[in-house]
């Protein structure tokens, strides 16, 4: 659907000026033994006196059309495995900016379940409608397993280390995938796309930027499997990940080269948490009144994926250290609950993990009557929450 064909007519048993059509029919194949795909596009009408017909896709008049429905996925169908290297060409699938290859490229709106490119390893879906910008001028987007190239500094072992905060001899790659524009270009996106990881699920998630760029954790968790859900939760930018059965699923609005590591044979792994925000505020809140709900989501910081998270507070106080409400003021449950509100007091107070793994709490604040009074009112006051990590041991 990318190439540009010329057709000629005219010659021998055709007279001149004489008007008709040429049917066109394609198959699509592997190799021996592969799967094979056909389809036939409809006449094509030739004008009396027409000598030359270019068929070329993006035209101002196409005269061939494939149903989008129906061919929408690249499939490794080679037996290749881990040594396929696929190719799809967005300028043919989508609409360039400019009309041709390169630069901007919004692909079609149809078709609920987009635009697929599909191998053994790994599975990239672009959404319905996504628009794509600083495609390369061949309009190329591939998906393969690089190289990996020698061990030791520079190495994307040790990249990856450095960003886990580990050293190199305790984690251990799994498949690394590259996926985006040919000479590794970076492709990006105004939604969600999806990289599917084929058998990853458990390993830390982790993107690397170029030949010898920085690697990043992938550390938030998506709030669902879902584009709208990412897109809604990401507002744009950065990556989420998530587990999908024994697949590791993350959703960007970038393209590069993804992976996942997990601890080395033997090693025994670390067990860490980052807060995302590091603080919250529930801003001004009158005695007797109860705030907004503020989120607060606990991401993994070791090797080891967080299994379990309970909280515990200490009484609120002021810049004085003197305790102005109790700690139960405060009451907390699983982000997106409809209820199950807890106070935080007596104890530890267990977060539910969500779907994938991922942990997220949201605490609401209820003011007493009469707190704060006697000179307090209108100062700044502070609860220290202590979060309980517990990850799961290496798999």
């Amino acid at each position: 659907g990318t190439a540009v064909h010329t057709v000629r007519f005219g010659g021998g048993g055709v007279a001149a000026d004489t008007g008709g059509s040429i049917a066109l029919e394609a198959d699509l194949r592997g190799a021996a033994g592969g799967a094979r795909y056909e389809f036939a596009a409809g006449p094509i009408a030739v004008g009396a006196g027409e000598t030359t017909r270019t068929l070329a896709p993006g035209g101002a008049s196409p005269v061939v059309e494939i149903e989008r429905d129906g061919f929408v996925r690249a499939v490794d169908a080679s037996g290749a495995g881990g040594s396929a290297r696929l190719a799809i060409n967005v300028s043919g699938l989508g609409r360039a900016a400019g009309g041709g290859g390169g630069g901007t490229v919004t692909f079609p709106a149809d078709g609920s379940d987009g635009v697929r490119l599909i191998a053994s390893f790994a599975e990239v879906r672009f959404p319905p409608g996504v628009t794509a910008s600083r495609v390369p001028a061949d309009g190329l987007i591939e998906l393969y397993v690089p190289g990996r190239g020698q061990p030791g500094p520079g190495s994307l072992l040790w990249r990856v280390a450095a960003a886990l905060g580990e050293d190199a001899s305790g984690i251990e790659l799994r498949r690394a995938v590259e996926v985006g524009g040919h000479g590794g270009a970076r492709i990006e996106f105004d939604l969600p796309v999806r990289v599917l990881l084929a058998g990853q699920a458990g390993g830390v998630a982790f993107y690397a930027n170029g030949t010898g760029g920085a690697a990043v954790r992938i550390a938030a968790a998506c709030a669902a499997d879902d584009t709208a859900a990412v897109h809604a939760q990401l507002g744009g930018a950065g990556e989420c990940q998530l587990d999908l059965g024994a697949d590791k699923v993350v959703h960007t609005y970038h393209l590069t080269l993804f992976g996942t590591a997990r601890p080395a044979p033997g090693a025994a792994g670390t067990c860490g948490a980052a807060l995302e925000p590091p603080e919250i505020g529930f801003g001004s809140v009158q005695a007797g009144a109860r705030s907004a709900a503020a989120s607060q989501e606990v991401r993994g910081a070791g090797t080891l994926p967080i299994s379990s998270v309970s909280v515990s507070a200490a009484d609120w106080t002021d810049g004085s250290g003197r305790t102005v409400m109790p700690a139960g003021a405060t009451s907390v449950r699983a982000a997106g609950a409809a209820a199950g509100w807890t106070p935080l007091g007596g104890g530890e107070v267990d977060v539910p993990a969500g779907g994938s793994g991922r942990v997220a709490a949201e605490f609401r604040l209820d003011v007493p009557p009469g707190a704060l009074q006697g000179g307090a009112a209108g100062v700044t006051v502070s609860q220290a929450v202590t979060y309980t990590v517990s990850c799961s041991a290496p798999g």
